[in-house]
């Protein structure tokens, strides 16, 4: 899940973000969070990374949070936006621009907490998502955060796109069937499931993912994954 905060001053992104980490850890929820101090980084970094939820400050110099709000509206209707400030006297102007919820500043946990409760709830429901085993029990598993995919043994190392992993105890070959290229995903090598979206190069031998990581490609599955690869960029 990706969480952008956007505050022009950073002793308030300070103090969100770690009630953000708090509340993603009691959900099992594998979260990025981006932090940002201006309208116009927010805009752009939501264009490339398209964010799940936004919290924003509607007080901002240049820019102001209603009027990035507005632009962000202009090309996604429905991503949640919730607005902070220290006034309600915006909190009418935030009807017009649909935002899921209005904060006061200083943020209350428990209130911050029952908003992202309702969300996550929405989220789960419209995200596709994979139930895996793991050595305490059972985890759901937001399919567009996996980057990879890693057999080891009887066991799958699931490596996620903000860099963490979780292993689980599922078989390579369950595992292909959820992700597969009708999810984005291809298995590139016996051992190896990848999200094609985070894919930066490859060879006949090897790929290069998002964050780094070298990955084999098989000679056998060569001509399938570029097959898939291809297509799924040009769809």
């Amino acid at each position: 899940m990706k969480i952008a905060v956007c505050d022009d001053e950073t002793r308030f992104i300070d103090a969100i973000c770690p009630l953000l980490e708090q509340w993603a850890e009691q959900h099992d929820i594998v979260l990025t969070l981006y932090r940002f101090t201006n309208g116009d980084d927010l805009i752009a970094a939501h264009w490339n990374e398209c964010m799940d939820f936004i919290i924003l400050d509607v007080i901002m110099p240049l820019l102001n949070g209603m009027d990035t709000a507005r632009e962000i509206r202009n090309h996604d209707a429905a991503v949640p936006i919730v607005f902070l400030s220290s006034s309600r006297d915006f909190a009418v102007d935030s009807y017009e621009i649909k935002a899921l919820h209005y904060l006061m500043k200083p943020v209350d946990a428990a209130k911050l907490f029952s908003i992202l409760d309702d969300f996550l709830r929405s989220f789960i429901h419209a995200q596709n998502t994979f139930v895996a085993q793991t050595a305490i029990g059972f985890c759901k598993i937001i399919i567009a955060d996996v980057a990879y995919l890693e057999a080891q043994n009887k066991l799958v190392l699931v490596h996620f796109t903000n860099g963490k992993s979780l292993e689980i105890r599922e078989k390579i070959s369950t595992c292909e069937e959820v992700f597969s290229p009708q999810n984005g995903f291809c298995r590139c090598h016996r051992s190896y499931i990848v999200n094609l979206s985070h894919v930066e190069a490859f060879s006949r031998t090897q790929l290069l993912s998002s964050h780094k990581a070298e990955i084999p490609i098989s000679r056998n599955s060569y001509a399938a994954f570029k097959k898939a690869y291809f297509k799924h960029v040009f769809e």
